[in-house]
């Protein structure tokens, strides 16, 4: 099992560029997931600066799956890179292309999650950027195949209230199904002002990793603004890729408890 999603809440965490960056700093091949019900494009216009899809994304997967195709094939096919400077593969799934479409893909997502999962087999892990979290919460076979569900949230007095309201949608007792799962915080711009300590006894749950918060260098992910000569060094970048190696090897270490 090697599922991440990463979600929010209000407060404007970056949930999306914290996935673009831990897709860009992954240790080993892994296919980005735009599965946010909103339909906002948001690494199409903000990363890939504008890149177009070429029709690709979650609506010829579904397609297929109306046309009984199996779905890993789909998924890979379906996806474009991300970029192109790494010996790993790093693709992206675009999203919905119209708010609503998120409302019925309900049959497509076991399935769709099957996939997911079954590309580990070919040493490929995913990250699903599931956006802000709404009123119906989180597709339910993606929530209960995760490996880590982490809800992303900045370290003030808004992000953390909303979180506190919305938490339970990835934490609910049911919630865990036979990937053994966790759920988890991850705090961008720890103590402005709250520490993580403070924040996960607000919340009753671990923060599992900190993140800069760093508007200049998060340009670069957010907005596809060049890549400044310092970023590589940058506190952004630093964090992610320290992030980026943790994750994976929750992810690892989950994957092979299931399998055994």
């Amino acid at each position: 099992m090697a599922i991440l999603i990463l979600t929010s809440t209000s407060g404007s965490p970056g949930v999306t560029t914290l996935a673009v960056g831990l897709a860009l700093t992954w240790p080993r091949s892994v296919l980005l997931a735009d599965c946010d019900p909103g339909a906002h494009q948001a690494v199409l216009a903000g990363y890939l600066a504008g890149q177009s899809a070429n029709g690709k994304g979650l609506l010829r997967v579904a397609e297929a799956h109306r046309d009984g195709r199996s779905l890993r094939e789909v998924v890979v096919d379906q996806a474009i890179p991300l970029t192109t400077e790494t010996a790993d593969s790093r693709l992206f799934l675009p999203g919905f292309t119209k708010p609503g479409s998120a409302n019925l893909f309900g049959g497509i997502w076991p399935e769709l999650t099957d996939a997911f999962d079954r590309l580990n087999d070919v040493g490929m892990d995913v990250i699903v950027d599931a956006g802000r979290l709404g009123p119906q919460g989180l597709p339910a076979p993606l929530l209960e195949a995760s490996a880590l569900t982490c809800l992303v949230l900045r370290s003030n007095l808004r992000s953390v209230m909303s979180a506190r309201v919305h938490s339970s949608a990835v934490q609910e007792p049911g919630r865990m199904g036979p990937s053994g799962g966790s759920t988890g915080l991850v705090v961008v711009g720890e103590g402005e002002p709250y520490g993580k300590q403070e924040i996960s006894k607000a919340l009753r749950l671990p923060v599992v990793a900190t993140v800069a918060h760093d508007p200049a260098s998060a340009q670069h992910l957010s907005d596809g603004k060049a890549r400044s000569r310092k970023f590589d060094s940058s506190p952004l970048a630093r964090s992610l890729h320290t992030t980026a190696t943790a994750f994976s090897a929750h992810l690892s270490r989950t994957a092979a408890r299931i399998g055994s």
